[in-house]
């Protein structure tokens, strides 16, 4: 079954829902141990705090559209798993980084997730990250 991604606006209904239900922001703060101040930037989308996001039952993911179809997104499994491929293409990490552009221990860090994907991204025919929302898998609600 596909995970169901939320964007911030589907996050930031539920928060409202989940404020409302608690009697609004105070109360729902108190209710969680926040200070309303996070709870008013998570719903703006100003400051994104995770302990408010995971109070609905949500995480925060990134995901990596593609640059042939924006709408289509990647996990950070699958870019990894194309980057690792690329590198086998290319026989070795060293010639794999002159190809990117970036030194082959840039290129040897990103595949030990020590660093991000950025410096590669573009080669590999992914655009930068963009955040979504998934449910918690312990609250994972079916999709019908």
């Amino acid at each position: 079954m596909a995970e169901t991604l939320m964007d911030g606006i589907d996050m930031g209904r539920m928060l409202s829902k989940a404020v409302k239900s608690a009697g609004g922001v105070t109360a729902f703060s108190k209710l969680h141990g926040f200070k309303p101040q996070a709870v008013w930037d998570t719903h703006s989308l100003k400051g994104i705090n995770e302990k408010v996001v995971s109070s609905v039952g949500l995480i925060m993911v990134l995901r990596y559209p593609l640059t042939s179809d924006p709408k289509t997104l990647a996990t950070g499994k699958q870019v990894q798993d194309k980057l690792n491929s690329f590198i086998r293409e290319c026989k070795t990490q060293r010639a794999a980084a002159r190809i990117f552009g970036i030194h082959e221990t840039t290129l040897s860090n990103i595949q030990n997730a020590l660093r991000g994907f950025s410096p590669v991204l573009a080669q590999l025919g992914f655009r930068e990250p963009v955040q979504r929302y998934v449910w918690k898998k312990a609250d994972a609600r079916a999709t019908a």
